[in-house]
């Protein structure tokens, strides 16, 4: 008796899924009906629990490379009268620690989200509300080092060469840029997380973001391998051409505590918290799924976690301004 009602439970569990991977693949047919207007700003943090999971990423992401940079500047930030730049600084958590581990070294943080902090914070860091896409308001030639990440989803694509001509215009001569994005691919994954990251990432593209950018920042960076086939190839080639020393940094992400430990568990919470909060107002709707649906596909996706040794990666890239 115990091991047929086992049985029938087992089966409906399994027609069950059947019917949610069946309900997302229907979705994912239609959502090319939806349309989205890209000055909503989905990735712009919009509560505490966004502002949460961006504070625990610095912290993931320290321990992963065991610094809080791999440009060689830091006997540069320790003997003081530099000047560092962190662009899409989110709610300042890296700018915090460095500025208090490097006093004698000023550090300025812009973002197009005020979620910084306005008043408690060291007297050598200074933060600025301004959209990078309309500029960065210093002097060319200014800092000793600039950095910008996870702005893989915030920037089109057709932006990324005019901001990355800022990064190098504000650059001094012999300072280091510094570019960390996530891969947004994940390997060995189950079928529910794939469909469903599949639907996140042809949403992302809808707004005109690259979320594999990553593939694209290194020949941006290395211009002696870049192709020209493209004027947005040659604009690149032009301003990256101030560029020497160039390298990158692959770490790996595991996902869930099954098979990645500690950091697994981690990166599982941050996948829930993104995936439950900074985009389930978006998401459901744009691959005309409920709210209710969605968030039972996602607990499938964690069940997946459990089965499925699934990782990511996530890649640094920094290069030294050549003398002028």
């Amino acid at each position: 008796m115990g091991n047929s009602h086992s049985s029938r439970k087992s089966s409906r569990n399994k027609i069950s899924k059947k019917k949610s991977l069946q309900k997302l693949n229907n979705s994912e047919s239609t959502k090319q009906q939806q349309t989205y207007d890209p000055s909503s700003k989905f990735h712009i943090p919009k509560n505490n629990n966004d502002i949460d999971r961006m504070q625990q990423e610095h912290f993931l992401f320290q321990h992963i490379w065991q610094c809080n940079f791999s440009s060689p500047i830091e006997q540069t930030l320790k003997a003081g009268n530099a000047k560092v730049l962190d662009v899409g600084c989110g709610p300042g958590v890296w700018l915090l620690s460095t500025s208090l581990e490097y006093p004698l070294t000023q550090f300025y943080g812009i973002d197009i989200a005020p979620v910084f902090p306005k008043e408690i914070k060291p007297e050598n860091l200074e933060f600025i509300q301004s959209d990078i896409t309309n500029g960065i308001r210093f002097d060319d030639n200014y800092f000793d080092f600039v950095r910008m990440n996870l702005l893989s989803t915030s920037l089109q694509e057709n932006q990324w060469v005019y901001v990355i001509e800022e990064l190098v215009r504000v650059l001094k001569p012999g300072g280091y840029i510094e570019i960390m994005e996530p891969e947004f691919q994940f390997y060995n994954i189950g079928p529910y997380f794939s469909k469903l990251n599949s639907c996140l990432i042809n949403f992302i593209s809808s707004t005109g973001a690259n979320v594999h950018i990553t593939q694209k920042i290194e020949s941006f960076l290395n211009t002696s391998n870049s192709q020209t086939s493209s004027q947005t190839d040659v604009n690149l080639c032009n301003i990256l051409s101030k560029l020497t020393e160039i390298h990158s940094d692959t770490r790996t992400i595991p996902i869930g505590g099954v098979h990645g430990g500690k950091i697994g568990t981690i990166y599982e919470e941050l996948l829930t918290m993104y995936f439950k909060n900074t985009v389930v107002d978006i998401l459901p709707w744009y691959i005309g799924t409920s709210r209710e649906n969605y968030l039972e596909l996602w607990k499938l996706c964690q069940e997946e976690f459990k089965n499925y040794a699934s990782f990511t990666n996530l890649v640094r890239f920094w290069g030294k301004k050549v003398a002028e």
